[in-house]
């Protein structure tokens, strides 16, 4: 019996909603072997937990938890279950260490522009890449995105790089010379500050996170550059693209904006529309949601080191959703078509 019919079997049984031929196959399953009755305990045990803690305001991650990620073997990873899921139960947040890949691929044919000479840089799907530029400014870049940068910034007057998904910017001061990162819709200009800008070309919004400093958020226009707005430290502008709309707030923990480059996965009360584009981002692949009840849900997890299957897998426990992998048909060629996941 296929692992992933048999989970969402047990959630609906769980959740009381099963049929009484589906209770006939979890009791068949059961008296397959004593690992199977051990594991539905482990299940059992979670599923409480999970209640459990949509009725209490102060839970012990830990303490609730220690116990039954040991009885699972696919849950050897440290666990830890956090806040609420809205409309559902409780979504589980798997930390584990992963350190940053640092491997990359450069495009070592520059483009000259003037008498500046340009690199490009692009982070591998699943990896996060550290590089230093010229004048000694840090920039991490999240899976798929690319940085496009000049090799020296001596003959410009401004430290201009171009920015295509999601990048971390450590800039190292320069009253001189501001540092200014271009995107496809924004653009943003600092002096010595650190920052986290989320600009990927398949997303409608655009998110900028100020750790320290500050920042000044433009939008280019034909004649020129339109103000947008100023942060300070800990504030998040958020740009809807479609509507033209900026809103912005203050982030008590705004280091989860950053949480990527160490290889973590972060939702935090998001809607399922970012969960999607953050895992098609992250693992290279294609989502659809098959079903329009499940833009409803928001989620609040933290993933690391996990496949997109163990993730997907550690979701359908507590919100009610399945799905499925289409892989794409080998072809002849040399094109790689991306792998579709269908949430339904």
């Amino acid at each position: 019996m296929e692992k992933q019919h048999i989970e969402s079997l047990l959630i609906k049984s769980f959740t009381g909603k099963s049929e009484i031929e589906e209770q006939q196959i979890i009791r068949q399953w059961l008296n397959e072997s004593d690992e199977n009755k051990k594991e539905f305990a482990a299940y059992q045990k979670l599923w409480e937990d999970s209640r459990s803690l949509m009725l209490s305001d102060s839970i012990d991650p830990e303490n609730a938890l220690v116990k039954t990620k040991r009885r699972i073997p696919e849950f050897g990873k440290e666990l830890r279950l956090v806040s609420f899921l809205r409309q559902a139960a409780a979504v589980l947040a798997l930390s584990a260490a992963l350190s940053v890949t640092m491997n990359y691929f450069m495009d070592r044919k520059p483009a000259e522009t003037g008498e500046l000479v340009y690199q490009e840089v692009k982070a591998a799907f699943g990896t996060q890449t550290k590089l230093t530029l010229a004048d000694g400014t840090a920039v991490w870049l999240n899976s798929g995105s690319t940085l496009k940068f000049p090799l020296s910034f001596d003959q410009a007057d401004s430290r201009q790089v171009t920015l295509m998904g999601e990048g971390y910017f450590e800039v190292t001061k320069n009253p001189e010379k501001p540092f200014i990162v271009n995107t496809s819709r924004l653009d943003v200009k600092v002096l010595g500050t650190s920052f986290n800008i989320n600009a990927y070309e398949d997303e409608r919004h655009i998110e900028v996170a100020l750790i320290t400093g500050k920042v000044e958020i433009f939008k280019q226009l034909k004649d020129g550059q339109a103000p947008l707005m100023t942060l300070r430290d800990s504030e998040v502008a958020d740009y809807d693209s479609d509507n033209n709309k900026m809103v912005y707030k203050t982030e008590a923990d705004i280091n989860r904006y950053t949480a990527w480059k160490d290889g973590k996965i972060v939702f935090f009360d998001d809607p399922v529309e970012k969960l999607v584009s953050r895992l098609e981002n992250w693992y290279n692949v294609d989502i659809e949601i098959a079903d329009q009840r499940l833009e409803s849900y928001h989620f609040t997890a933290t993933f690391s080191q996990e496949s997109l299957d163990q993730v997907l897998k550690y979701l359908t426990i507590s919100t009610p959703f399945q799905y499925q992998f289409i892989h794409p048909p080998k072809t002849g060629d040399q094109t790689e078509s991306r792998t579709k996941v269908i949430l339904f």
